[in-house]
Parts: C-alpha cells; sequence; structure tokens
C-alpha cells in the first residue's frame, strides 16, 4: 500500500531537516536455530514468537535452574551491523535499570550460527500477556486503567531518573502481569539530550510526540506524550485524532490539537486533566512521569477493584507479528510498500517502519477522517480552531423498537449484538442502578438516541442521518464512550456519547 508523502511547515516546532514517508513491507523468513544451548548455558525449550528482526524462545538458565525467555537476532539481521548494535543497546539500557515495573534484563552473548555471530538477550520470563491484548480483550475498568498506566509511569519515571528515553511506549510493550504492569523492549532507548541531525528515528507512528517527528532533542516528555496517548485511548477506545492513514495521523501530531477527553464515568476530573496535559505540544507542559505516576496512584485508591482472574499463561517480552515502525531521515522520496519490524507485539495501531520527512509548505491545520475508514490519500483540512459542541438531552425518545431499519448499521465486530436484535431483560429483583430513559440528541449530521445501562457504560440504541449524510461508522457500545460519525463528502461529525452520573450526553463534534 502506497502513502504520498506529507510536506508541511511547522508553525510552533522549528523543522530542521526534511522528512520522507516510507513503509518496507516483509516477513522475517523462518530461522531455525542449530543449537539447542546457547553459551552453554540456555537451554531453548520452544519458540514463543517472532517479530521481524528476531525470535524469542522460551528457555531455562542451566547454571542458575530458572526460566528465561531469550531473543535472538535472526535472519538477514544477525550479520547487520546496525541491528547488532540495536539489540546490545537493549540489554544495555534496560540492565542498567532496576525497578519492579521494568522487564529485568540477565545477561547478553553472541553464538556461531552457520560462521555468523548471533547476538541474543536473556530475559525475565514474563507470565502475563500484553496490553494490547487486554485491550483486545474487552473494556477496562477506569481504576485497572489508573493502576497500569501508574506502574507505567514509575517505570518511566525510573528510566528518566537515569537519563534513558524509552521511546516507544505502546500497548505492545506493556505486559500485564498478576503482579503488575511490566514495561518492555528497551530496544529504543536513548540518552536524554540534543538529537543528531544524521539519526534516524524509530517509534510508532500512533504514540509519537511531535518533537520526535521534527528533529527535537531526545527528553523524557517524549514518553508522557506517548503514555498520553495510550490512556486517552484506554479510557474511550478512541485516538485523540481522527485519521485515515499514517500520513495524516504524523500531521496530526505536530500540527492538529488533539480531542480533549470528556468527562467519564469514575474518572476523576485531576486524570482528564492530566491525559490531556500529556497529549499538548510543546514538551515544557507536560508533566513529569513521575507526576503521572503520583496522580494516577492516587486515583486508583479510589477506585474499586477489578474482578480476579487467574494468570494468564507466561508470554515473552516481546514477541509477535510483525507492525510497523517509523524512521526519520534526511533525504526527500516517496513511500515504498513493506514492512520492516522490531519485534513489534500483536495488533499495535498504526504502526509501520515509516520514514518520514517534511519540507516548507503552507502549514496544515484542522481534523481528518475516522480511524476506522479504508486508508485514503490525505485530503484538505478544514478550519483548525473549530470548538465541540455540547448537545443538551432531549426528551426521552423512542424506543429502540421503533427505530428506522435503514439508518441502523450492525456494531463493529466485538461491540456485543446489533441494536435490532436486543430485548429488554426479565423482569426481577435487582440491586443494580436501574437503566436510564433513552434520550435524544441532534446534531447537524444526523440524530442518536442514547442511554447508561446499569454498569454507567453508554449506549447508543439508535441513530438517523440528517440528508444528505450517512452513517460512515459507528462504536454503539455499551462502552466509556459510544461513538457514531455521520459524513457528507468530506464534512464529518462525530457524536460521542458518554454517561455522567448516570445521565447520557452527547458532544457533538465536526470533523
Amino acid at each position: 500500500m502506497l502513502w504520498s508523502p506529507v510536506r508541511v511547515t511547522a508553525r510552533r516546532v522549528r523543522p530542521r531537516r526534511a522528512v520522507r514517508i516510507r513503509v518496507i513491507a516483509g516477513r522475517l523468513p523462518r530461522v531455525e536455530v542449530q543449537q539447542q544451548m546457547l553459551g552453554g548455558r540456555y537451554t531453548l525449550l520452544g519458540e514463543l514468537g517472532r517479530g521481524g528482526m528476531a525470535v524469542v524462545w522460551r528457555g531455562r538458565d542451566e547454571v542458575l535452574g530458572r526460566s528465561v525467555a531469550v531473543k535472538v537476532l535472526a535472519g538477514r539481521y544477525a550479520a547487520d551491523p546496525q541491528s547488532r548494535a540495536r539489540i546490545r543497546d537493549e540489554a544495555r539500557a534496560a540492565a542498567t535499570l532496576s525497578h519492579p515495573n521494568i522487564a529485568q534484563v540477565y545477561d547478553f552473548g553472541e553464538s556461531d550460527e552457520h560462521g555468523v555471530r548471533v547476538p541474543y538477550v536473556v530475559m525475565e520470563l514474563i507470565h502475563g500477556g500484553t496490553l494490547q491484548q487486554r485491550m483486545k480483550a474487552g473494556p477496562i475498568q477506569p481504576g485497572q486503567i489508573f493502576r497500569i498506566c501508574g506502574q507505567v509511569a514509575a517505570a518511566l519515571a525510573a528510566a528518566h531518573a537515569d537519563g534513558l528515553v524509552h521511546r516507544d511506549i505502546k500497548p505492545g510493550n506493556v505486559m500485564v502481569t498478576g503482579e503488575g504492569a511490566k514495561v518492555v523492549d528497551f530496544g529504543l532507548a536513548a540518552a536524554a539530550g540534543p538529537a543528531d541531525p544524521d539519526d534516524e528515528v524509530f517509534g510508532t507512528p500512533a504514540y509519537l510526540a511531535p518533537e520526535r517527528l521534527t528533529g527535537g532533542p531526545v527528553e523524557p516528555a517524549s514518553d508522557v506524550y506517548a503514555l498520553g496517548v495510550l490512556m486517552y485511548r484506554l479510557l474511550t477506545g478512541e485516538s485523540p485524532w481522527t485519521v485515515d492513514s499514517t500520513t495524516q495521523m504524523l500531521t496530526a501530531h505536530v500540527y492538529v490539537e488533539p480531542i480533549p477527553l470528556p468527562p467519564l464515568e469514575g474518572v476523576p476530573p485531576q486524570v482528564t486533566e492530566l491525559v490531556n496535559r500529556c497529549l499538548r505540544k510543546e514538551p515544557a507542559d507536560r508533566p513529569s512521569a513521575a507526576e503521572v505516576s503520583t496522580v494516577l496512584a492516587r486515583a486508583a485508591l479510589l477506585a474499586p477493584l477489578p474482578p480476579s482472574s487467574p494468570p494468564p499463561a507466561p508470554v515473552a517480552p516481546v514477541v509477535g507479528r510483525p507492525g510497523k515502525r517509523l524512521i526519520l531521515g534526511v533525504v526527500a522520496a516517496a513511500v515504498a510498500s513493506a514492512v520492516l519490524l522490531w519485534l513489534i507485539l500483536p495488533g499495535d495501531d498504526a504502526e509501520g517502519e515509516v520514514e518520514a520527512v517534511a519540507s516548507a509548505q503552507p502549514s496544515v491545520s484542522g481534523r481528518f477522517g475516522t480511524g476506522a475508514a479504508p486508508v485514503a490519500p490525505a485530503e484538505p483540512a478544514v478550519t483548525a480552531t473549530r470548538p465541540g459542541t455540547v448537545v443538551a438531552p432531549g426528551q426521552p425518545g423512542p424506543s429502540p423498537s421503533a427505530r428506522s431499519s435503514a439508518a441502523v448499521l450492525p456494531p463493529p465486530a466485538g461491540t456485543g449484538e446489533p441494536t435490532a436484535t436486543r430485548s429488554s431483560p426479565a423482569p426481577g429483583p435487582t440491586t443494580a442502578q436501574p437503566i436510564a430513559d433513552v434520550r435524544t440528541f441532534t446534531s447537524r449530521g444526523g440524530t442518536v438516541e442514547a442511554r447508561c445501562n446499569a454498569a454507567g457504560r453508554a449506549e447508543l440504541v439508535s441513530w438517523t442521518p440528517t440528508d444528505p449524510y450517512e452513517v460512515q461508522r459507528v462504536n454503539e457500545g455499551p462502552a466509556l464512550t459510544a461513538v457514531i460519525v455521520f459524513r457528507d463528502g468530506k464534512s464529518r461529525v462525530r457524536m460521542t456519547a458518554t454517561c455522567v452520573a448516570g445521565t447520557p450526553t452527547v458532544v457533538s463534534l465536526p470533523l
């Protein structure tokens, strides 16, 4: 898939070099490790996963008698000096850190495979899954989000105190265990300080801070920005921007203000303000990781604990299918098609190995299309400073059975049953909060009926577009935020329903 390069001019940040966006595709060929023991010490018991540049094995340390994860550089990257240096630097960076929320590195070595010295890193074998996998399993309660992200922030604060910046915080690099969250994959970590103009910048497009895209210095605030994006997505199920492509995502990071986090049931105002501060364009305006950890720890103490569940099977710290990585270089060129991975975990959104470059042109403003739409070339943007419009609740609307079938779309996979087949629960005694009445909200794009369920989650029970608008996508809930987007050509209107004190509220925002 090809995307056209975007040329923009920075208003608030200094463009220090041109950026080209290139996506490289491909899958690491299967490489068999002939030796069942590495370094005369680590027995390989079975493959846990593989990515674009490495394979992770379950292993056993025969000297200390413990289970470990062994990350082995594989394929053509085993002989590539830059790749070898990267995995060595990952081991060194993580080995200097000692924190309960950072996956521990035990050892680094090289083995002889067909005359090639193949580097490997021996790491803590983590019993748990990735946060990305947990997000796919269903909504996460706010209290659990506070605890997970607070622990990630604590890990980042420890790394920042040692002068290290992770540079690739995302759901795939956070492991969720019975003992808490652990940050993994310090392969992109770097010392804080001025950026080298010739340095390539790696990362994941959905989580890249503006200064990462404009040649700014390596600084802890970039990790805080990525954590802010992560918290926003966990709490709302949406990105802070509505975009159609990686190109638009990169442009949005630099030029487009994020949609403010709305009031959400179970989310204290201090946390809402914190998330919005994390997403500020200027690094100096963001909180420190230590402050994020403190605020979230306090919020977690006030939140109810989630129901306990058996711990998942152990997995490697870094495994999975190819994703995407972002590389910013100095040369201008068009987008190429292919994918080169650095062991990206499954299902990360908008990840790719992208070489991004920008040169001076009129600045881009405004918001873009919805993320669920097919990838398309960037469209002309609209006014950047449009404020959102809060739609006042109306009178209780008609029952779900009265909705027009032509206006109702089935929900995306995993969001529940279509509203057309929903039936009322059987009457009976209950101690749960009663479901609120259905309320009607109207915007330029259309009308929706929303309600709050007994768990305080928002739910869209019907929707009708206003001619000539049509429904582009819908996430009917129940969820912390239920979302529908109406579209008429390049004009879009997003209506987001939330529950405040058990009452549905809808915010209408032109895109």
